[in-house]
């Protein structure tokens, strides 16, 4: 099989890590659920959902607040899928944001926290140890969602199914008219 291909077929779990993200930060306070570990993550206001069926193949959320938009909940009941979002982790003091891909989890464009350390060489080593920090909260997520994921795949998909339609129940119930109606 080409390489390609192997990235297309596991393209998924990619997908189903950044609805667990998302669906964690908005039900569980972006906590990890690990005990000790206190860190949060959070989508952001850019969301890249994406389908191979319908008219519409791609959506691209942006402004606002998108995780907790009526469109996105509405794409994701049709069967849409996060391919690209941005996220927020928060550490004590400290706060990352990034974006993460989920064709190849490719973390890209990584906003570090500040550096204390006013020689180039405590600069670097500063934020190549913030680098690693940062990586290691994404790590430490992707690890409980495989075990998640491996322990009881169903039971987490339906998990998310319903997240998704009480999300859109709760939303579309509260919606006041769209802009364009009087």
């Amino acid at each position: 099989m080409k390489p390609l291909e192997l990235i297309e077929q596991g393209r998924f779990l990619g997908e189903e890590f950044l609805l667990w993200l998302w669906m964690r930060g908005l039900t569980e306070g972006g906590t990890s659920g690990q005990d000790g570990d206190s860190s949060a993550c959070f989508l952001e206001d850019d969301v890249m959902l994406v389908t191979e069926q319908g008219d519409v193949k791609e959506l691209s959320l942006r402004k606002g607040n998108p995780p907790e938009s009526l469109e996105a909940f509405e794409a994701l009941s049709r069967g849409m899928r996060p391919s690209r979002a941005k996220l927020r982790i928060l550490a004590g003091d400290m706060e990352w944001a990034f974006v993460l891909g989920a064709a190849q989890l490719e973390v890209s464009g990584m906003k570090l926290p500040p550096t204390q350390a006013k020689d180039i060489q405590g600069r670097v080593s500063d934020r190549l140890f913030l680098l690693e920090e940062g990586t290691a909260h994404l790590e430490r997520r992707f690890a409980i969602f495989l075990e998640r994921r491996a322990g009881d795949p169903d039971a987490l998909e339906n998990e998310m199914k319903a997240w998704i339609a009480d999300g859109l129940a709760q939303i579309s119930g509260s919606a006041e008219t769209a802009p364009w109606e009087p």
